[in-house]
């Protein structure tokens, strides 16, 4: 039997739909920057899809882009197309929530998820909702790390995940936890999530990226004193992300 032709333009929207639906929500500028398509031509298609009802819109913050997230109706022509587009659709995921506490950590994840994506295309790149989704299923951590707060031990998630191509004859490639570090969290704080990175056989390291000088530099201070320079990263955010509404972005290759 024949499989139905499935127009090139269906596929992309439901592929888009499958991504937002993998990450919770997305943006004019994450879309832009994953698939190479201008400002405007991006979000010409996200508003065409929440007015065939396959997203929905929310303007959360003032000043700050929109956050889109896929409907019942998007999430089920994304599952209908998936072969034929030839992505995986992200089983197991509960519907996506914006919330105003969240959204501005959701609007910068976006940007570096579909940063990485298109930085490293033969590199898988999933979310914190697929790693709890993973972490379940499989029962282990696969990414997650144990941290000690306040004299209890609780598992902490990484923003996103990284994970390397695989080699033939070669172990699997260790996953790499990525932070989008917006907050000045405190030293405490950041000494028990670092150590626990560098200390972790899980993974092969951690990558920050800060928005702010400050955030930058204390999370240097803490990495150093850990002398975990080897396996905790960091870098400005504006090193990845180069253009977000609201945001503080040091210019990543200005002198000083």
């Amino acid at each position: 039997m024949t499989a139905a032709y499935v127009p090139q333009q269906a596929i992309e929207r439901a592929r888009t739909i499958a991504w937002t639906t993998a990450l919770g929500a997305i943006t004019v500028e994450a879309l832009s920057e994953r698939d190479a398509l201008s400002a405007a031509t991006a979000k010409e298609r996200l508003d065409e899809a929440v007015g065939l009802g396959l997203l929905e819109k929310h303007s959360v913050l003032v000043g700050y882009s929109d956050l889109y997230t896929a409907t019942v109706a998007g999430r089920k022509l994304a599952r209908k197309h998936a072969d034929a587009g030839g992505y995986s659709y992200p089983e197991g995921l509960r519907t996506a929530r914006v919330t105003i506490k969240e959204a501005r950590h959701t609007i910068a994840c976006a940007s570096v998820a579909a940063a990485l994506e298109r930085r490293y295309p033969d590199h898988r790149v999933i979310g914190e909702r697929e790693l709890h989704r993973d972490e379940s299923s499989q029962k282990r951590r696969v990414a997650s790390v144990e941290v000690r707060r306040h004299g209890q031990m609780r598992s902490h998630y990484p923003d996103i995940v990284i994970w390397p191509p695989s080699t033939a004859g070669s172990p699997p490639p260790l996953p790499i936890a990525v932070e989008v570090e917006l907050t000045m969290k405190s030293r405490e704080e950041l000494m028990a999530i670092c150590r626990a990175f560098a200390r972790s056989r899980h993974i092969e390291g951690a990558l920050y990226y800060a928005e702010t000088t400050k955030i930058e530099e204390r999370l240097l201070a803490t990495i150093e004193e850990l002398k975990a320079e080897e396996t905790v990263v960091v870098n400005p955010l504006s090193e990845i992300v180069k253009a977000l509404p609201g945001f503080e972005l040091v210019p990543w290759d200005t002198d000083e």
